[in-house]
């Protein structure tokens, strides 16, 4: 039996079980610390499972390309407010395909990454003329340049990461005093979680492992000397309104239920045959859903116009499914 971990932020190991998320091949546990509030998967997975997990490459459809344009303009901007200059230098941690790091160039930044996926990388350095290294930021050269970067970046990298500590440790010695910590990551408290549970799309171990509230992410950057600045949660990447998500999450329900009927092993085989099929009609298309989950998605979007008020409401309040946070090395 896997061993269960101490919680990152307090270190205590008095946990809640919140719901047990089935994946067909095996169980995960997402437990809320019963000191601070909070929720991981609690085991973690294994390396060996970690390692298979994340054995591909991938790429990065047209709607997914256009969402993080999207997103760099938006945190470029507010950096530029908080006064980051000209020939800053800015890195970022889980590069991708350097959608990212291409606005940081373009806006006179100095641009600087790591990724594992040597197919990024290639295609960064391709496409837009940066390098960047190809390995886990602690293995890079840039773990050891201490107060070295402006700014250092992860876009919804950090719930992926089992070493949490070590990794904001290690990011506070590379940032130099008053220099910026960006994050972005899934809201635990957002009412799409509230509302979908176990069938939440950013409920997805073993991808994503540890889920923050906008209270957690600020104590937890707090335990390794940063102030949060900014913070703020709001619609991110997030797959559509909470009609959608109704839709989405209750799909699911139906799909897994399928498992008392045709059993486990074969509807696992099923499960990766259409996520295939669908990936690459998305990358064909460049667009996000396609056939009937197109439909649906245009249908919510128009029924749910006089209810955006809600959104409005409820991310100011921090219940949005994406949270946006800025820190600054004390």
């Amino acid at each position: 039996m896997d061993e269960q971990i101490e919680c990152p932020l307090c270190g205590k190991k008095d946990f809640k079980l919140i719901l047990k998320k089935d994946d067909l091949n095996k169980y995960y546990n997402l437990v809320e610390c019963k000191n601070c509030g909070l929720m991981f998967i609690n085991p973690l997975p294994t390396d060996g499972e970690l390692k298979e997990y994340y054995n591909f490459e991938y790429s990065v459809p047209e709607y997914q390309r256009l969402k993080i344009i999207k997103k760099a303009e938006k945190i470029l901007n507010l950096l530029e407010k908080f006064g980051v200059k000209k020939n800053s230098k800015i890195l970022e941690i889980g590069a991708s395909h350097g959608f990212f790091l291409n606005e940081v160039k373009k806006r006179g930044f100095i641009p600087y990454g790591v990724e594992i996926s040597k197919e990024a990388c290639e295609n960064t350095k391709r496409y837009f003329g940066i390098e960047i290294e190809n390995c886990d930021f602690l293995q890079s050269e840039y773990a050891n340049k201490e107060e070295f970067f402006d700014v250092v970046v992860l876009l919804d990298v950090l719930e992926h990461l089992t070493n949490q500590n070590e990794i904001l440790k290690n990011i506070n010695k590379v940032l130099k005093k008053g220099g910026f910590l960006v994050l972005t990551l899934p809201n635990i408290s957002s009412y799409e979680f509230k509302l979908c549970g176990g069938y939440w799309e950013w409920l997805s171990p073993p991808a994503h492992l540890f889920y923050y509230s906008p209270k957690t992410i600020e104590n937890m950057l707090e335990k390794h000397g940063f102030e949060v600045i900014y913070l703020e949660t709001y619609k991110g990447d997030s797959a559509g309104n909470l009609l959608f998500h109704l839709y989405l999450s209750s799909k699911q329900f139906l799909f897994y239920g399928l498992k008392y009927i045709v059993g486990r092993e074969k509807l696992l085989k099923i499960r990766e045959n259409i996520r295939g099929e669908l990936r690459n009609k998305s990358t064909a298309s460049g667009k996000e859903f396609v056939g009937i989950d197109e439909i649906v998605f245009k249908v919510s979007n128009i029924l749910w116009k006089p209810f955006k008020f809600i959104d409005d409401l409820r991310f100011k309040r921090g219940k949005g499914p994406s949270i946006l946070v800025i820190a600054v090395k004390k």
